[in-house]
């Protein structure tokens, strides 16, 4: 690929220095769009045995053991899996497990708690 020859306007920022313009090349990284399947790479630093084809239960309890336990890495893993993936199904479970592990690492039960309502009738809360 070749440089790209950028020209960039002077301007006057809030304080009023007073910038000038500047000419310089950059690299040219290709047109936008997706990468190509060749250059396409993910390189886990932990290798868990996660395969989209075991059960729910297998899964979770594999990464689980890979990360000593740590219910955040594991989430992190999981989510890492799902951004990079191109396979839907692959996506779809690594990340319903990433939702696993983020829950057990918070710990809160799903509690109901409505705000008080203060009405005429209802004492002040102080």
């Amino acid at each position: 690929m070749g440089k790209l020859l950028v020209k960039r306007r002077g301007y006057t920022r809030k304080d009023g220095v007073e910038v000038s313009p500047t000419t310089y090349t950059i690299k040219d990284k290709g047109e936008p769009g997706r990468t190509p399947k060749e250059e396409q790479w993910f390189e886990p630093k932990t290798h868990t045995g996660w395969e989209k084809e075991q059960s729910q239960k297998v899964r979770r309890a594999k990464v689980l053991k890979a990360h000593k336990g740590d219910e955040l890495a594991s989430a992190r893993s999981m989510q890492t899996l799902a951004n990079v993936s191109t396979d839907r199904d692959t996506a779809r479970k690594a990340s319903e497990d990433a939702d696993y592990f983020y829950m057990l690492h918070r710990r809160q039960p799903p509690v109901s708690r409505r705000t008080p309502r203060i009405t005429p009738r209802t004492p002040r809360l102080r």
